[in-house]
């Protein structure tokens, strides 16, 4: 190997930053992405809180519930039972993800709580998570 050739692998002068060269990072204190996510978890969370409610009022009518399931009266309650304690773990989830949006958890918290509920909602919710991973820096340190 040549002494004459320069190593690339050394920084040279004119490739290093000096700090008064450093671009300054702005970041956006309120990202319009987090007005966006607010809506849908709390359209989510009226939607499963809603479930529970008619979950609890189907439960006095288990007699009419069961005939219209089609199903014995302890299996509507069974199936009334299920479904309102998932909906009930859902709004939960919903809740605490409309609180807690700051932060290194909060953001992961809220990205999975954005996409990964329901398929049905992917249409909603997958522009969403881009957005949200575009404004990733704005959201932990906002």
């Amino acid at each position: 190997m040549s002494e004459n050739k320069p190593n690339p692998y050394t920084p040279s002068d004119e490739n290093t930053l000096s700090p008064d060269n450093r671009s300054p990072v702005v970041l956006n204190p309120n990202p319009a992405v987090k007005t966006y996510q607010r809506i849908y978890v709390i359209l989510m969370f009226l939607m499963y809180a809603a479930i529970v409610v008619l979950v609890v009022a189907a439960s006095f009518y288990k007699d009419a519930v069961a005939r219209v399931l089609e199903v014995d009266p302890i299996e509507a309650m069974i199936l009334l039972f299920i479904l309102g304690i998932i909906s009930a773990v859902l709004a939960i989830v919903f809740v605490v993800g409309l609180f807690w949006h700051r932060g290194l958890g909060g953001w992961i918290y809220n990205l999975i709580c954005i996409g990964l509920t329901s398929g049905c909602t992917w249409p909603i919710t997958i522009p969403l998570m881009i957005f949200w991973i575009k404004h990733k820096d704005d959201i932990q340190h906002g």
